[in-house]
């Protein structure tokens, strides 16, 4: 009786044995194929990296040569020969564009969904150390030493059609256009004292950040607090109070959903106005933007006014122009050109017939030099949830992009 207890103890030992050992071997196995997804998946994001850097020097080769974007050009007929005709105009004419984001690696289930699709995109954005064709957003603030700032924020509100005030589903009418600007002041700004608007704290500090994540319980990695510093990317932006509650401020859309379709209001998003490196002026050479030009006092006169976006429009219109008419002394110029750069602030009044005050020269540059042109090339690729961002600093010499830095996520 005792040989067969021992008997089946021993049995009982051994399936137990024989039982951690196959478990290890799933486990191990299962870990092993993890392990394998993983790293196929990590060559696959590889792949997507090299393929939006080859982006981003299609169009950094060839932007130059693109003729300006017009209205009247048959876009459909010009993205047959160039598919990437936008993305340089944009390049050229604001100085950033994007690619993307592109669909790689398509697979689709039976109901025609996709499956865990690659995706790519690629943003170019000059960073000359000296000035651009849009507003260096990092220079906009009540730090900056321009006492026009805020007219300028308003003309900047007004061309892309955002409400001076805003009647909510949740805190009644508010003032719009205070609360956006004060919140980016107190982002920006190296104290913390809540920036207030005609006696009312409009901005945003730490304490109101800490209320407003505990009280809509927002994710960890969406927690943010003032930068008091300058920001490296406009989308940052997204994160400020009333940037945050109202997005379309930044990207476009309706901005209040919630009332009647006759009530709603269309907005244009800023993303594409800013840049945030350079200076605080705006190279007059190369700026293709009314919405831009329109925001440099001296082109605007007094934003209170009923027809200061009307007016600024026509002025900021007719500076455009003069950059295809010949300059009055043109032995400085080459006659082969089909624009003709301005030299300085003598040379922009003697060509545009438009009134321009004479402040507009504070905030103007002449840069004709794009040799030097340094740019920003970030690129983002996803692939079955893994996600890698690449930051790079580039240029463009002899038919070729090269490299000052690379950064890998």
């Amino acid at each position: 009786m005792k040989r067969k207890g021992s008997a089946l103890l021993m049995s009982l030992v051994t399936i137990a044995v024989l039982s951690v050992l196959v478990i290890s071997f799933v486990y191990e196995a299962r870990q092993q194929a993890g392990i394998n997804v993983y790293v196929r998946e990590r060559n696959r994001v590889n792949r997507l990296v090299e393929a939006g850097q080859a982006l981003g020097e299609i169009v950094l080769l060839k932007y130059s040569d693109v003729a300006d974007w017009n209205e009247d050009q048959d876009t459909d007929k010009l993205l047959e020969d160039d598919r990437w005709l936008l993305e340089k105009q944009d390049l050229k004419s604001y100085s950033k564009c994007t690619i993307g984001p592109i669909l790689l690696d398509e697979t689709r289930d039976k109901d025609g969904e996709l499956v865990n699709p690659s995706t790519v995109k690629v943003e170019l954005q000059s960073v000359n150390s000296g000035e651009t064709g849009i507003i260096n957003i990092n220079e906009l603030y009540n730090g900056a030493n321009d006492s026009k700032y805020m007219e300028r924020w308003w003309m900047i509100f007004q061309s892309h059609n955002i409400p001076e005030e805003l009647s909510t589903e949740k805190d009644g009418v508010i003032k719009l256009w205070n609360i956006l600007i004060a919140s980016w002041d107190d982002w920006r700004d190296q104290d913390d004292t809540v920036t207030a608007i005609d006696g009312e704290e409009c901005g945003a500090e730490s304490k109101w950040y800490e209320e407003y994540e505990e009280d809509n319980h927002i994710d960890e990695e969406d927690r943010k607090r003032p930068r008091n510093g300058r920001i490296p990317d406009v989308h940052e932006l997204a994160y400020l109070r009333g940037w945050r509650e109202y997005p379309q401020v930044l990207t476009g859309g309706v901005i209040n959903p919630w009332e009647h379709k006759d009530n709603q209001i269309t907005v244009r998003g800023l993303e594409d106005l800013f840049c945030t490196e350079g200076s605080s002026k705006i190279n007059i050479n190369s700026c293709k933007s009314l919405d831009v030009l329109v925001t440099i006092p001296g082109i605007f006169a007094d934003p209170e006014r009923d027809d200061a976006m009307d007016e600024a429009k026509v002025v900021a219109q007719a500076i455009l122009d003069g950059l295809s008419a010949e300059p009055v002394h043109r032995d400085d110029y080459d006659r082969n050109r089909t624009w003709w750069p301005y030299k300085d602030w003598s040379d922009l009044i003697d060509r545009v017939d438009e009134d321009i005050g004479n402040e507009a020269g504070n905030y103007l540059a002449y840069s004709t030099d794009v040799a030097t042109t340094v740019f920003k090339m970030k690129i983002t690729c996803e692939s079955k949830g893994m996600t890698r961002i690449v930051q790079a600093e580039c240029y463009v010499k002899d038919k070729k992009v090269r490299y000052i830095s690379w950064r890998e996520d």
